[in-house]
């Protein structure tokens, strides 16, 4: 399929299903497809983001499904976190969505309105200010988060998601969407011209995928598959991404992972192995057999080594240098933001 082709089919999910939801209220399009050509190829193996609104809705929930041979990913928000325009433009995880033709139902014209807003008020400096302050102050959140892990492997997952919000932070200060899967190479492109791949390779080394060879790199993902195969026949007590574990969700993992290293980003590409391979060990460690939690974990155990993870002796200092490259990458987005040429005062 082609960009078009995929949005049609997800336009029509949401009038054959998402529509029939209690509370419906609207639906638009996530993520990089937003910004797509029309006639562009669609790889099979990459997801298409959704949010579906609803009047009334506790928590935030994501679904995972399949649909016409798509890989379909639905965020469902409350009608609440779309109140304002002055809601919309502060989060960098809407603002970027709306601020782009997105829509694929609007009964009410509630996300029109919002659309035409934030179009308007997108660059000003005020509102990138709010954004970036959004994922600095996810960063901080994180570090305490971070500071209370005690158990191996616990690191990994506090550490990685400071590492993609610091690569979102950056995307954001230069008016971009922040990305998923490719956190690190679109940060890496947005530092380049600033000067700061210096910088850059603190990221990878906070996270320990700086040194990391290409071999290295594919192992990891033959183990990281299998994990994730395991998983997802096993999975049955609720973690924290259980949605991800779904057979369909396989090739996102793996080619999505292929096409990185490929394209020579292997290093890159083990942030999202890595995130990956937590979800799936985790699932494996409750639900799994002996046998097959044993194996597992062996293997995790190798991943955490070749991150520099896999001692309580090294949790401190991966701690402390976080803060500093987080304090640096802050100085950095600062930086851009004051100085930006598109960033209206």
């Amino acid at each position: 399929m082609n960009v078009g082709q995929v949005i049609a089919c997800a336009r029509e999910w949401v009038e054959l299903y998402g529509r029939h939801t209690l509370g419906f209220c609207c639906a638009h399009l996530m993520g990089g497809i937003t910004t797509l050509p029309k006639d562009a190829p669609f790889p099979a193996y990459r997801d298409v983001d959704l949010n579906m609104v609803l009047h009334d809705l506790p928590e935030r929930d994501i679904r995972d499904f399949a649909y016409n041979g798509l890989i379909m990913e639905c965020g469902v928000f409350s009608r609440a976190e779309y109140r304002t325009a002055a809601d919309v433009l502060a989060s960098p995880e809407l603002a970027p969505n709306l601020v782009v033709d997105s829509i694929l139902a609007d009964p009410a014209g509630m996300l029109a309105r919002l659309h035409s807003a934030v179009a308007q008020e997108y660059t000003r400096r005020e509102w990138v200010r709010a954004r970036c302050a959004y994922m600095k102050n996810s960063v901080v959140q994180t570090l305490e988060a971070m500071a209370q892990a005690r158990l191996a492997g616990a690191l990994l997952f506090p550490l990685g998601r400071i590492v993609c919000d610091l690569a979102g932070l950056i995307a954001v200060a230069q008016l971009q969407p922040p990305t998923h899967r490719r956190w690190l190479i679109l940060m890496r492109e947005l530092l380049a011209p600033q000067g700061e791949l210096a910088l850059y390779e603190e990221v990878l080394r906070l996270f320990g995928v700086a040194h990391l060879t290409r071999q290295q790199v594919e192992t990891s993902l033959e183990d990281c598959a299998s994990a994730f195969g395991h998983a997802a026949a096993v999975y049955r007590t609720p973690i924290l991404y259980g949605f991800k574990l779904h057979a369909h969700v396989r090739p996102y993992l793996v080619e999505g992972a292929q096409e990185m290293i490929a394209a020579g980003h292997h290093r890159e590409a083990m942030l999202w192995l890595a995130v990956f391979f937590y979800i799936a060990n985790t699932a494996i460690q409750r639900d799994g057999s002996a046998e097959v939690q044993q194996r597992f974990q062996a293997q995790f155990d190798r991943l955490l080594h070749e991150l520099g993870l896999d001692t309580p002796q090294v949790w401190q200092a991966r701690l402390q240098y976080a803060r500093r490259v987080a304090d640096a990458v802050f100085i950095v987005a600062d930086d851009i933001v004051a100085h930006h040429p598109a960033i209206r005062p």
